[in-house]
């Protein structure tokens, strides 16, 4: 290695075209220096092979090899080599400057949050896919080896142990080349060597970022040697407890002890790290089938290592050498001596290391699951940050907190719960707040849910709290085979009573003088941007503010003073929706009568103007549901079952449109239009005398001169009429 003292000598004088500026750091093969490229006046980072390895023709040869190597090799996450060559005694090569941190020096400043470790490993794997595109094995993958630029980019740096792939005939074997904590176990025996030990000894650095540690240690190299070989690791989720299980598992399959356990190629890697950063499930299995999610260690006591390795090692050079098939470490070293350690760990599955909250209260998932997640004293039950746990009638809703979107650690915690679920769960309900915004990303994690829940033979529905999540998850076609239900309500119900105070006797009248004097001076300003967007008619943008408005937590008084606000914004919301809809701009009427359902859903007439636009598109399921919806916010407007009952004729419900009819006949007899379709319906159903009887009560009523106020008397057909 070169010495610093010597190292520094060189600053200020000029090598290969290049002004040194000050010494970078020394390394096995030299020195690197930051220097100024004169032709070109750019700062560079200039490489120089330390004099002792220069006196050896082949070690000169292995250093520019890793100059013509890396400069096949256009990557945004690969240092870029711009020149080599010999100046003087001096063998160089002038790199591009990576402005940052190595990766080695940001672990050792704290742990990195799983979003950002799946960055940069994701970004090795991009750069190590374009060298093996090029037949270039890295064999040096290590933190100490990655920079993470001022732009967050992250580099693979040194080349040095680089190599063209020779295939099964590759003369390497068995040559002690990279880091011991980061080599892969072929690297250290007389085993091929290809673009999976890259993969390894990127997994190894994948679960130091994960997990914040190495998953092996031992006294001395040989002691990592022989774990590397031998030991399955601990999943990255049981050191660190932020840790998805389905990373553990990606990250797991990078490091299995046989090559032919591992991902076939890194493309195949980042396929998974794609699909976790995408809100999906990773391809990768979950081995928990076969080991506990803390196998136990290998017992080394008694035992010397280096000993252990060089009788393997030996063993292995004279299979070699006379062209035998070579039996790995891993099989020869449980012949040697070693063994696993027995502790009394419990051995830790899915469903016994996920942990539920309850207030201050910590179990493991398979206890809740044990007594069918109906803890005493626990109404609900917190898993991660963002989903609370109960039951419901026949199934288990996991209830999605907080406004924001799913991150991707969200996501993949998700399906750890779900996955871990005991197999008695046979209905899962994922519940979206009211206030959650959807995204298009959204289709993701809720297709993959759909697939996890129906390998195991259970049901799921998606329930979202507002139209406008409805109208989204319909819109991106989720509905096609996966059922979705709207739950309307919202934090706020009125009470058709007065209003009473909580501990107070005295009756609550609306506040008619000061209706936003207890508000905050946010609420306040709220408040008088909505009254000036509801003048202005920016409806859209009224009714976003008055959801934010509420969110700020009014209590019953602040409200009751701002119902009159509300109800000018509905009846104008009603009536810009209405028209939209006359002039088949079901566009915008969708949007308004969406707004409506959100900002009142006790009102019936969101939910009946949405029932009727998507009877007209033909969404006749749809309809039915938010007729329905108006039935039980207005159960004695009579129009409404004459239109439900329209819609289940359409999908042949004809004994529910009967009972529609005759509810809407019970609260206005004298509709004609009820009579003339229960007509055809009873002549549907064979009921000629019941036909008969009510065309002679629509033929009275149409010559006579009364009329509904809300139904034309023309009577609507079904198609099938």
């Amino acid at each position: 290695m070169t010495s610093d003292n010597t190292a520094f000598k060189l600053v200020g004088k000029t090598i290969g075209g290049c002004k040194i500026i000050k010494l970078l750091g020394t390394g096995g093969m030299g020195a690197v220096y930051l220097a100024n490229q004169l032709s070109l006046g750019k700062e560079v980072a200039l490489k120089l092979l330390d004099e002792r390895w220069a006196k050896r023709p082949e070690h000169v040869e292995g250093f520019l090899r890793e100059a013509r190597l890396a400069a096949k090799l256009e990557d945004e996450h690969i240092v870029q080599i711009y020149d080599v060559g010999t100046d003087s005694q001096y063998h160089f090569i002038v790199m591009q400057f990576a402005r940052g941190e190595n990766l080695k020096d940001r672990l050792r400043r704290g742990p990195i949050e799983v979003e950002e470790a799946l960055r940069y490993v994701e970004g090795v794997a991009k750069g190590l896919s374009a060298a093996h595109r090029n037949s270039i094995v890295h064999r040096d993958i290590k933190p100490g080896n990655l920079v993470i630029g001022d732009d967050g980019v992250i580099k693979i740096l040194d080349f040095g142990l680089a190599r063209l792939e020779e295939g099964e005939n590759d003369k390497s074997q068995g040559q002690f080349m990279g880091s011991v904590a980061y080599m892969a176990p072929e690297q250290s025996e007389y085993m091929p060597i290809d673009s999976r030990t890259d993969i390894y000894s990127l997994g190894i650095t994948a679960y130091q970022c994960f997990a914040g540690a190495l998953p092996f240690r031992g006294e001395n190299n040989f002691d990592l040697i022989a774990r590397h070989h031998c030991e399955e690791p601990v999943a990255p989720s049981i050191v660190r407890s932020e840790v998805p299980l389905t990373i553990s598992r990606v990250v797991l399959r990078m490091i299995a002890i046989d090559p032919k356990d591992r991902y076939s190629n890194i493309d195949d890697v980042l396929v998974d790290l794609k699909l976790i950063r995408r809100h999906q499930l990773p391809v990768a299995p979950s081995p928990w089938g076969r080991r506990p999610l803390n196998p136990h260690p290998i017992d080394l006591r008694g035992l010397d290592s280096q000993k252990l390795y060089r009788d393997g090692l030996k063993t292995q050079r004279e299979q070699f050498i006379h062209g035998r098939s070579v039996t790995p470490l891993r099989d020869m070293y449980p012949k040697m001596g070693v063994v696993y350690r027995a502790d009394n760990e419990p051995e830790l599955l899915p469903a016994t290391f996920l942990e539920l909250r309850c207030q201050d209260r910590r179990m493991p998932l398979a206890f809740a699951a044990g007594k069918q997640f109906q803890v005493e004293g626990c109404h609900t039950l917190q898993f991660a940050e963002r989903f609370h746990i109960s039951t419901h009638e026949d199934r288990l809703v996991v209830r999605i907190k907080a406004v924001k979107p799913l991150s991707v650690e969200d996501v993949q915690r998700l399906f750890d719960l779900l996955e871990a679920l005991p197999t008695d769960v046979k209905h899962v309900a994922v519940a979206l707040e009211p206030e959650y915004s959807a995204q298009g990303s959204d289709i993701r994690w809720v297709v993959d849910t759909y697939n996890i829940l129906d390998k195991r033979g259970c049901a799921f529905t998606l329930v979202v709290g507002s139209m406008e999540n409805h109208t989204t998850f319909v819109n991106l076609g989720i509905d096609s085979h996966i059922k979705l239900e709207l739950e309307l309500g919202g934090p706020i119900t009125l009470s058709l009573q007065r209003l009473k105070l909580e501990g107070d006797d005295e009756k609550l009248q609306p506040p008619n003088d000061q209706p936003t004097a207890e508000l905050t001076p946010s609420g306040r300003a709220l408040v008088g941007q909505i009254r000036g967007m509801v003048e202005g008619g920016e409806l859209s943008e009224a009714a976003r503010a008055w959801k934010r408005l509420v969110n700020e937590g009014l209590d019953r008084r602040q409200l009751a003073g701002l119902e009159e606000l509300r109800r000018a914004l509905y009846d104008k919301l009603l009536a810009d929706g209405k028209e939209a809809f006359e002039a088949d701009d079901h566009e915008t009427a969708t949007e308004r009568f969406n707004l409506l359902i959100d900002l009142d859903p006790a009102r019936y007439e969101g939910h009946f103007f949405k029932g009727q636009l998507l009877k007209s598109e033909g969404k006749l399921e749809y309809a039915q549901a938010f007729l329905t919806q108006a039935i039980l916010a207005a159960p004695d407007e009579h129009e409404l079952f004459y239109h439900r009952a329209i819609v289940r004729s359409r999908v042949d419900d004809l004994e529910g449109a009967l009972r529609d009819l005759d509810m809407c006949l019970q609260h206005n007899p004298r509709m004609a239009g009820a009579y003339y379709n229960r007509a055809r319906l009873h002549k549907r159903m064979g009921r000629d005398d019941l036909m008969k009887r009510d065309l002679v009560m629509y033929e009275r009523l149409k010559a006579g001169t009364v009329r509904t106020k809300a139904v034309k008397q023309s009577p609507e057909k079904s198609p099938a009429e």
